[in-house]
């Protein structure tokens, strides 16, 4: 079999994720290398698609792309992240997680060269593995103990082991994943299993596997409208490391019994839990079912989420030197999300969060700016303040941002001659070009300083050089060229603050059409994140869907994405609408995130009338 490096691995998901042609120079800034070094990787991937009966299309100057349909595409992407990323060369990353699962699975030390053979490394690797891990461990105040003639083990609060584990899991699901492990859980067969890569082979792997066995059991008589994916997963998470860790000796608490009488029997955490500790022969021990079932119990004060919501946006304001305040979606949603957050039942601190590393490494300032409100903000919730949750609330400001920014235009005067036609002209490609750019005027070298002052504008733009002038200025060429429409827009993003070096938009999170170069890609653009939407919104309401209105919410769903790009969402009087959303939170929450997944702020009232289209529970 063909085997796939991670760049190869991520080059065929792009592929795989664009149905249009793409350039090799476009995939080799994706992934910052030559394009020579991508050329390198097609032959791979070519060689790996016709083990699958598949290959690439290719034209001069179109682009590459994978000739299959729809349907196929996601059972490419499927597998390809639920089984033949097996097929991988592990790289160092990948073993530093398999490390920290073998050493916390050990009962006693274990020595170097036990490691390399499981890994199937050689001891040097394995000790120079040691080096990148002894600094991650001591970042979390843990250890890499050394007992002489006995071996290495990772010592530290049995707190910080678990989740130390819970985090190399976590980090190792892709949305794929989560899909494969929600279809195992409501529709898999006995035979199913799914593949920890970083755990393959090991204990935890086994009681991974039994608790998605156990837990489909349990959710055929359960309501799934009360649920929610990220509890489901981290409930599976946390019994398969519990039960892992109490059979190596290792428990997170006392000996006390859960008194069985003082609980909610009825809870499905409790339920997974009693299931998993009789398979393996366990207690039922009172702080591993703490563990299990939340991070954090209402006991203390309860917070005022209102208050909250206004003071982060506030402080993160001051502190960014920016008007987020001013937004009103902002308060809107963020006060939603964190409404529900606080009102699940399960709150634990690791949290699958597809956008963490991105948000923290490509903005660290406001990562930094909303971690400090929050952490002088929060009552009693200390625990949930980490990376996961903090990258979660930054989306909604980088959403407000992108907007912000779409919605400002610089206002420039242009000095040339003085010319209908020609003023015609540029006017016209200035407007194709730079969309955020308003000529208030154009004036002729004469008048210009008179112009200027008259219409008090933020740029001038100029074919000749001209001095004195108190004001942003960037000469042209008469018939303004290419670069001069780069440097007038660098000089554009200089004014709005949005230099791209400081604030890369490399998240996916899209600036909206109005940046596009034309009203046709603008078109097109808007249609295909509808349809995008769409087909998430189609696996997401399977269950939901009253199946003869599908091609009119295909419709709908088409006018709702227009309706939000252009900031004009229904807004329904009354509170009518709260009573059938308030019964389905999880299911909200759920469309509120795909929504804005794809940069799209949707409020209740298009939820409300997106239930329209669905059976009543």
């Amino acid at each position: 079999m063909q085997q796939l490096s991670k760049r190869e691995l991520r080059i065929l998901l792009y592929l795989l994720e664009n149905s249009e042609p793409v350039t090799t120079q476009k995939l080799a800034d994706e992934e910052a290398v030559s394009v020579r070094t991508v050329k390198y990787a097609l032959d791979n991937i070519r060689l790996w698609l016709k083990e699958r009966r598949l290959q690439l299309g290719s034209k001069r100057s179109q682009g590459i792309w994978i000739e299959v349909n729809g349907s196929e595409r996601m059972k490419l992407k499927s597998e390809l992240m639920a089984v033949d990323r097996l097929e991988l060369f592990p790289d160092q990353g990948l073993r530093l997680d398999r490390l920290i699962i073998q050493l916390s699975l050990s009962k006693s030390a274990t020595t170097a060269q036990e490691l390399a053979d499981r890994l199937k490394v050689s001891k040097d690797t394995i000790m120079n593995d040691f080096v990148v891990l002894e600094e991650k461990l001591a970042r979390r105040e843990m250890e890499l103990s050394r007992q002489t003639g006995k071996g290495f083990s990772i010592t530290g609060t049995e707190r910080e082991i678990r989740l130390l584990i819970e985090e190399v899991l976590q980090q190792g699901f892709t949305d794929y994943d989560i899909y494969r492990i929600m279809e195992l859980l409501l529709q898999g067969e006995e035979c199913d299993r799914y593949e920890i890569y970083s755990a393959s082979q090991t204990l935890l792997q086994e009681v991974f596997n039994q608790a998605i066995v156990s837990l489909r059991e349990l959710l055929a008589v359960e309501n799934l409208d009360e649920l929610n994916y990220s509890e489901l997963l981290n409930m599976l998470i946390r019994v398969s490391v519990a039960a892992t860790r109490i059979q190596s000796e290792n428990t997170i608490g006392g000996y006390q019994l859960l008194q069985t009488d003082q609980i909610n029997r009825e809870e499905l955490a409790y339920q997974l839990m009693s299931v998993i500790s009789a398979k393996y022969h366990l207690p039922l021990f009172e702080d591993e079912y703490r563990y299990i079932y939340s991070d954090t119990f209402d006991s203390g004060p309860q917070q005022d989420v209102m208050t909250l919501t206004k003071e982060i946006i506030s402080q993160v304001s001051e502190n960014q030197n920016y008007p987020y305040s001013q937004d009103p979606v902002l308060l809107t949603n963020l006060y939603a999300h964190l409404s529900l957050r606080f009102t699940r039942k399960q709150k634990y601190v690791n949290e699958y969060n597809p956008f963490k590393d991105e948000i923290k490494a490509n903005y660290p300032s406001l990562f930094a700016a909303i971690e400090m409100a929050v952490k002088k903000e929060m009552i009693d919730e200390s625990l949930l303040v980490n990376d996961s949750f903090i990258a979660y609330i930054a989306l909604h400001f980088l959403v407000s941002f992108e907007k912000e920014t779409d919605s400002r235009r610089v206002r420039a005067v242009y000095v040339c001659s003085t010319g209908l036609g020609v003023t015609s002209l540029i006017k016209q490609k200035i407007s194709e070009e730079l969309s955020n750019l308003e000529v208030a005027a154009f004036a002729s070298v004469l008048n210009a300083q008179e112009i200027v002052k008259k219409k008090n504008p933020d740029l001038i733009i100029s074919i000749f050089p001209i001095e004195g002038v108190d004001r942003p200025f960037v000469k042209v060429h008469p018939l303004p060229t290419k670069e001069d429409l780069r440097k007038i827009q660098v000089e554009i993003k200089r004014i709005l603050g949005q230099d791209n070096q400081k604030t890369p938009n490399r998240l996916g999170l899209a600036r909206g059409p109005i940046n596009h170069d034309s009203a046709e890609s603008c078109s097109k653009d808007l249609i295909l994140k509808g349809y995008t939407v769409y087909e998430r919104l189609l696996v997401l309401l399977k269950d939901h869907l009253i199946i003869e209105y599908r091609e009119g919410f295909l419709l709908h769903v088409l006018l709702l994405v227009h309706r939000i790009t252009f900031e004009q969402q229904y807004i329904l009087e009354g509170g009518h609408e709260d009573q059938r959303i308030m019964q389905q939170k999880n299911l909200v929450e759920q469309i509120e995130a795909l929504f804005a997944e794809n940069n799209l702020a949707i409020n209740k009232s298009e939820i409300h009338a997106l239930f329209a289209y669905l059976r009543e529970e």
